[in-house]
């Protein structure tokens, strides 16, 4: 018994490290004009202003402010939870990534929408879901 359940932890602990792996790399929306670095395995990249830190990724565009990804909350397949800062480091939000079959991956903020993008010089609120095509 102990042989089978030390053999489904493995097991998951394989898939989900797999999972993050999908997420790793440049992913641009052109909606937004934004793109998200990442790699949820591990923390390896530096933001260009908080040299010797690193973190999971960050979101970048014409939004207010850049948005470091923290903390990897929960991962189930092709989907991911992550927390991300507000690089000013008041303001955080729960966002949902989640791989599309088209080779897409869409961005959903969860809960209060903190994250705002920047129309004609003007603060206004995200779409709750945005679509990133990896480049």
């Amino acid at each position: 018994m102990k042989r089978l359940l030390l053999t489904f932890v493995v097991a998951l602990a394989a898939v989900s490290g797999w999972a993050q792996e999908e997420f790793k790399g440049l992913w641009r929306c052109e909606a937004l004009q934004a793109t998200v670095l990442m790699n949820l395995t591990e923390k390896n990249i530096t933001l260009k202003d908080f040299e010797g830190e690193e973190t999971y990724g960050y979101l970048k565009g014409e939004l207010n402010g850049t948005w470091v990804i923290l903390k990897v909350k929960e991962v189930k397949g092709k989907k991911v939870v992550v927390r991300m800062v507000s690089d000013i480091g008041y303001d955080a939000q729960d966002v949902e990534f989640r791989l599309l079959d088209d080779g897409t991956m869409e961005m959903r903020l969860v809960g209060d929408q903190i994250m705002k993008t920047i129309e004609k010089g003007k603060y206004v609120k995200m779409p709750k879901v945005a679509v990133f095509k990896k480049e």
